[in-house]
């Protein structure tokens, strides 16, 4: 991901009150670990197909979202969001667009998690554009379901739909 890329993020995002925690995550040895308790860069993939988002629901979150999670040791945040498609799915995929740049950044809590023992941190989530290749069994059990965009609950999902272009879809 380009530095002029989270440079513009921080500046559109400069009042956010989890700014200063986002800067400290990504000046950290490595941001995307989970050993990072105040929070780590996450990953996830925005899978479209005939005018339809792949979303799953999240199980803790009880929620529908885009498929993703956390960067592996040694992943890059795309492999990360294509790898987490596919465990959640079963739908292999690819980057879409031609930019390695992700097509969103969400910044938000995850509230404490006794069962897995976590406290509250945060997720500096890098959403990429995918496109399916091919079809497979899923290695998670997570329900999914392909939803038209006027159905889309999740105000992130929304708001990177409308950063879409035509030619993204080809």
């Amino acid at each position: 991901m380009s530095e002029k890329y989270l440079a513009s993020f921080f500046k559109d995002f400069e009042k956010d009150p989890y700014v200063s925690l986002c800067k400290e995550i990504l000046s950290s040895k490595n941001p995307s670990s989970r050993s990072n308790t105040l929070g780590h860069i996450t990953a996830s993939g925005l899978v479209i197909n005939n005018d339809k988002v792949l979303l799953v629901f999240h199980p803790y979150v009880r929620r529908w979202l885009q498929p993703g999670g956390h960067i592996d040791a040694g992943e890059t945040p795309i492999d990360a969001a294509i790898r987490e498609v596919y465990e959640e799915t079963g739908l292999v995929c690819e980057l879409a667009a031609g930019s390695c740049d992700p097509l969103d950044i969400d910044v938000h809590i995850i509230p404490s998690n006794p069962s897995k023992g976590e406290e509250e941190h945060l997720h500096i989530d890098l959403l990429f554009l995918l496109k399916v290749i091919k079809e497979d069994i899923p290695l998670e059990e997570i329900e999914f379901n392909w939803v038209p965009y006027d159905q889309v609950e999740c105000a992130r999902i929304k708001r990177a739909l409308l950063k879409l272009s035509p030619q993204d879809f080809q």
